[in-house]
């Protein structure tokens, strides 16, 4: 009876108002969760990537950060420290009477434990 109801009822309205099947629904709903979980490797991939930029972003900064202090003070001491839990090491040498080499190394882990190590060399004259 139900059945009849249904058929006479659809009659009435176009197939495009009649909605869709409970195994088109499934279809679609298994297709969207395929493609979800394709992502999840994308996902964790930029995560990783962002973390090392991040860390990479704070190495460049305390880098430029130790010139500049070295460059308005004159302390041409070597020497370390450790920001934010980076272990920066700095080390000046003469080239010449009017010339330092003067060497930045930050050293980071990131979440995983790897090291990763970045260096800046520069020179600074001085009479």
């Amino acid at each position: 009876m139900l059945i009849k109801i249904k058929k006479i009822i659809d009659s009435f309205l176009p197939k495009a108002e009649r909605g869709f099947t409970l195994l088109e629904v499934v279809v679609s709903m298994a297709i969207f969760a395929t493609g979800l979980l394709m992502m999840v490797p994308m996902i964790v991939t930029a995560q990783k990537g962002n973390v090392f930029a991040n860390g990479t972003t704070k190495a460049a900064h305390y880098i430029q950060a130790k010139f500049e202090e070295i460059k308005n003070t004159h302390d041409f001491t070597s020497g370390s420290d450790t920001p934010e839990g980076m272990t920066r090491t700095w080390t000046t040498s003469d080239i010449n009477t009017y010339l330092k080499q003067i060497t930045v190394v930050i050293v980071w882990l990131d979440k995983e434990l790897h090291e990763h190590r970045d260096s800046t060399i520069t020179y600074e004259s001085h009479n």
